[in-house]
C-alpha cells in the first residue's frame, strides 16, 4: 500500500486525505497545530458529501514535529503565503519521497519549484476544482464535484497513475495534462475572477451567476484579464461552469477574509497586475479589486484585535 503525506490540514488537504483514505492508501496529515493533529488521531476524519458521510482513519503530526519524510507521494496543500517558511525546511526533511505535488492558488509558488534541487524524482503541480468546506478540525464537506488537474513540472519514471486512478474511482476526479503552464494560467484567470469578487461581495460562488449586477462585473473583469492572457469564450464558459459546479462553495479568499487571515491576492491578482505592467496594459478594474481585498484584509484584522 502506498504511503501518502499531506502537508496542510485545511479544506483541500482534508478533502484530499478523505478520498485517498477511501481509495485505500495510507495517509498522514501534517497540520499547523498540535490540537488538530491530536483530534484527527483520536476521532479520524469525517468526509461528507451529498451522497454519504463516512469516517476514515488517518495519522496526523503537527508541522513542528515533522522529521524525515518517506512517503511515496507528498502533497503540499498550504496557502501561498505559508510556502516560503515551509520551503526553507522541506529539502532537509525529504527522505525517500518519490513525488511532490504542489496544490496552490495562483502562480507565485513556481519560483520555489524552480529552486528545489532535491533528489525527488517527480514534481507535480495540481489544480483542484472540487469544492471543499472545512466544517471542523476533523470534518470536511465535498461541496462541489469538479476535477483535480495534474501536470508534471519535473517528470521521472513513475507517473503515480495508481494514485490518480484510485482517486477518480472513488469520486475525486483527477486527470493528467501535459501543458501544465497553460492549465495554471487558465486557473489563474478563474481564480482572478471568482475569488476576489466572492470575497468583496461576501457571497458563495453561485451568487456571481444569479445576481445580475455581480454577473456583469464578473464578465467585465474577465474581459480585462483577457487583455493579457488572450482568453476565449471557452475560457469564459469554464468560469461559468465552475461557478455552477461549486455554487455552494465559499471561496478560500472569502473564508480568509471572514477569519481575519491574509489572502492569496498577491499570488492571483498581484500576478495578473505584474504581467499587465510587463505588457504596458492598464488594468483599472484589477487594480480596484486588488486594493479592495487588501483593504478588507486590514479591516478584518483590526476588527479581530
Amino acid at each position: 500500500m502506498k504511503k501518502i503525506g499531506i502537508i496542510g490540514g485545511g479544506s483541500i488537504g482534508l478533502l484530499l486525505a478523505g478520498y485517498l483514505c477511501k481509495a485505500g492508501f495510507g495517509v498522514t496529515v501534517y497540520t499547523n497545530t498540535k490540537e488538530q493533529a491530536n483530534q484527527l488521531n483520536r476521532d479520524g476524519l469525517t468526509l461528507r458529501s451529498d451522497v454519504e458521510e463516512i469516517v476514515v482513519p488517518v495519522s496526523s503530526t503537527p508541522f513542528s514535529e515533522m522529521s524525515q519524510l518517506n512517503e511515496d507521494c507528498l502533497f503540499i496543500a498550504v496557502k501561498q503565503y505559508h510556502l516560503k517558511q515551509l520551503m526553507a525546511r522541506l529539502p532537509s526533511l525529504l527522505g525517500k519521497v518519490n513525488s511532490l505535488i504542489f496544490i496552490q492558488n495562483g502562480m507565485g509558488h513556481l519560483k520555489y519549484l524552480e529552486e528545489l534541487t532535491s533528489d525527488v524524482e517527480n514534481i507535480f503541480v495540481a489544480i483542484v476544482e472540487h469544492g471543499a468546506l472545512k466544517d471542523h478540525q476533523t470534518v470536511v464537506t465535498h461541496t462541489g464535484i469538479g476535477e483535480m488537474k495534474i501536470g508534471a513540472f519535473r517528470k521521472g519514471k513513475q507517473s503515480q497513475m495508481e494514485v490518480w486512478k484510485g482517486l477518480t474511482a472513488v469520486g475525486f476526479y483527477t486527470a493528467i495534462y501535459k501543458d501544465w503552464l497553460d492549465i495554471m494560467e487558465k486557473k489563474l484567470v478563474v481564480n482572478g475572477v471568482i475569488n476576489p469578487l466572492t470575497a468583496i461581495y461576501k457571497v458563495e460562488n453561485g451568487n456571481l451567476l444569479t445576481n445580475t449586477y455581480y454577473f456583469q462585473v464578473m464578465r467585465r473583469l474577465f474581459e480585462e484579464i483577457s487583455l493579457i492572457y488572450k482568453c476565449t469564450e471557452q475560457d469564459w464558459q469554464l468560469i461559468v461552469d465552475i461557478c455552477k459546479k461549486t455554487s455552494r462553495n465559499r471561496s478560500s479568499m472569502l473564508r480568509d477574509i471572514e477569519e481575519g487571515r491574509e489572502t492569496e491576492i498577491e499570488a492571483i491578482t498581484g500576478v495578473i497586475l505584474e504581467k499587465g505592467a510587463l505588457h504596458n496594459k492598464k488594468l483599472p478594474l484589477n487594480q480596484f479589486i486588488y486594493h479592495s481585498v487588501k483593504g478588507l484584509e486590514i479591516q478584518r484584522k483590526e476588527e479581530k484585535m
